[in-house]
Parts: C-alpha cells; structure tokens; sequence
C-alpha cells in the first residue's frame, strides 16, 4: 500500500467513524519491532563467513554466541515485547541462568546449495565442528541439534534464519569453553568456531 492510498483510507475512516478509530488504525500499522539495543547487541555476538568456489557459494554460516551479554538483552526484549510480570520473568531469568551455566552454547544458520550438504547433526556429518580457546586447545560439542520448529519468535529475533532457504542448529560445548574470563582481567580471551569439511572451511571468532 503506498502513501496515498494509506492516506485516502485514513481520510474515508475519519470522515465515517471519527479520529479515536484513526489514532486505533495507526498505531495498529506501525511497526513494532525490535528494539536498537537488541538488534546492536545481536550484531556485535554475531559472525558470518561465506566461502566460495570458481564464484559459487559453497557454504554460508552465521552464528550467534549465546554468552552471558547476549542472553541479558534477549531476555530483557522478551520480557519488553511479552510485558511478563515480575514472577513470571524472575522464574525465566533464574531457569536461564541455570542452563547458561551448564553449557558454552552458539546458534547457528546454514546454507549449503545442495541440502544434502546441511547435515551438521547428524552422526556422519561431513562436517568436523569444534572450538578452540585463547591457547589453541580443541574442544568438541557435545551436542549439535537441528532446530526443526522455525517459529515467529525464532525468525524476529534471529532476523538471519530462512526457513526455506537453510537449516538453524544448536551447538553446546562444556562450560569450561569460556574459562579464563575473570572479573578485571583486561586481557582479551579469544573463541573460534570452526567448520571444516570437503567443500570448505569456515573459522568464526569471538573475543571476550
């Protein structure tokens, strides 16, 4: 609908029913998003590689560090755009906190041009998946798991996933993956993500 139209509608609804039901219908079309906080904050734990062959994609990966800066400002949209009340929000915060704990948790989207390809959970992947620290010590998932239900909160938050395009999936790694990150330690700590297989390699990092 373009401006005009919208405007000539907006006129006829004045003209029949009053400027209560206009203010209603406005504010029914503006958009109501994400906030700038939120998408800043996805932006800065996110990162992506595409690798190409002969000028073809290969592999396109975007992945999302899900640490503890992360979880605080998904948690506080959703408690903004779900308006939870205190019990039920502090009852989420601490079942949050308690699974954080457990595990070093990324989320990532795939694409691969033949689907076949997009098998990262699986027990014969293709594909070879695990962290490296700041030293250069390896450290392997102990769970890769398919998100099959892409859902409406999934597609907003995450504005990156295409259910029709790629496949999402959740990588955890034992909780030691983030050691080293003490209160007044300045010096930065590093995280690579690394994806490798017969179409190519993928190298994601983190500093905390």
């Amino acid at each position: 609908m373009n401006i005009c139209r919208l405007f000539l509608m907006l006129m006829v609804i004045v003209m029949y029913t009053g400027c209560s039901h206009v203010v209603s219908y406005i504010d029914i079309v503006k958009d109501k998003g994400l906030s700038k906080e939120y998408l800043a904050t996805l932006d800065t734990w996110t990162r992506s590689q595409t690798v190409y062959s002969e000028f073809e994609t290969r592999v396109t990966i975007k992945a999302t560090y899900k640490g503890t800066a992360f979880n605080q400002a998904y948690f506080k949209e959703y408690t903004r755009i779900y308006q939870l009340p205190d019990e039920e929000r502090k009852m989420r915060e601490d079942a949050q906190i308690n699974l954080s704990s457990d595990f070093t948790e990324f989320l990532f989207y795939a694409y691969t041009p033949e689907k076949e390809s997009n098998d990262f959970s699986k027990a014969r992947s293709i594909w070879t998946v695990f962290l490296l620290d700041e030293k250069g010590k390896r450290i392997n998932p102990v769970e890769i798991r398919k998100i099959d239900k892409i859902t409406p909160v999934i597609t907003v938050f995450y504005p990156y996933v295409n259910q029709y395009y790629g496949t999402f999936y959740s990588i955890k790694f034992p909780p030691a993956a983030e050691s080293g990150v003490k209160t007044g330690d300045t010096k930065s700590k590093i995280m690579k993500l690394i994806f490798t297989s017969v179409l190519g390699k993928v190298e994601l990092e983190w500093k905390l």
